[in-house]
């Protein structure tokens, strides 16, 4: 009885060690699946954070870039313009101190084709430089007929010619001023490409 009664344990004991071996075993399938699963949402949401990090980095770095370049690109069109400014000035400097002779010279080259009857104003920083017979040489030389008015143009160096219809503008100051600002238009589109050169038209 004993026997019998041991042999029903002993097969119990067996029964109930496989049917935990199996049990054991589907458990650890079903944690190894639960852990690989898990493990490869974690591995690709680490893929599409490290994928967004890096987006974020390039596109930090760009604006960066962008900021540096820009900062660069003002400070040397602020040097490029200064300097025009500085050399442009100089130029009118050297053109207000011209001799009479100088002047009489640029005078002349300035009405040697012209034809017809002109008013002659002279900038008021310029008076003085240019007197009846230098007129008359030039009238002579050019064939215009030339009249130098009484009037002067205020705070200005160099002259103007006026007939009915046209009016040569000779001040040296608004003549740098274009040559100036022809220059400043090559150095924007120099240091900003055609984007700059739109800005100014």
């Amino acid at each position: 009885m004993k026997t019998g009664i041991q042999a029903i344990i002993h097969k119990i004991n067996v029964d109930a060690e496989e049917h935990s071996n199996d049990h054991r075993g589907q458990m650890k399938e079903e944690i190894d699946e639960e852990i690989n699963h898990d493990t490869a949402v974690y591995l690709g949401d680490l893929s599409k954070r490290s994928e967004m990090l890096k987006k974020h980095n390039e596109i930090q770095y760009m604006r960066l870039h962008e900021r540096l370049s820009s900062r660069l690109n003002r400070e040397i069109l602020t040097y490029q313009r200064n300097l025009i400014n500085e050399i442009f000035d100089k130029a009118i400097s050297k053109l207000r101190e011209a001799s009479d002779k100088e002047f009489t010279d640029m005078f002349n080259s300035a009405v040697a084709n012209l034809k017809g009857k002109y008013t002659l104003y002279l900038g008021e920083l310029s008076k003085g430089k240019l007197d009846d017979a230098a007129i008359a040489v030039a009238i002579e030389n050019a064939g215009a007929d030339i009249t130098l008015s009484g009037e002067t143009i205020p705070k200005k160096s160099g002259f103007v010619l006026k007939d009915d219809r046209v009016e040569y503008n000779c001040l040296f100051e608004d003549l740098i001023e274009d040559k100036k600002n022809e220059q400043a238009a090559l150095v924007l589109k120099e240091v900003f490409g055609e984007t700059g050169n739109k800005l100014i038209q």
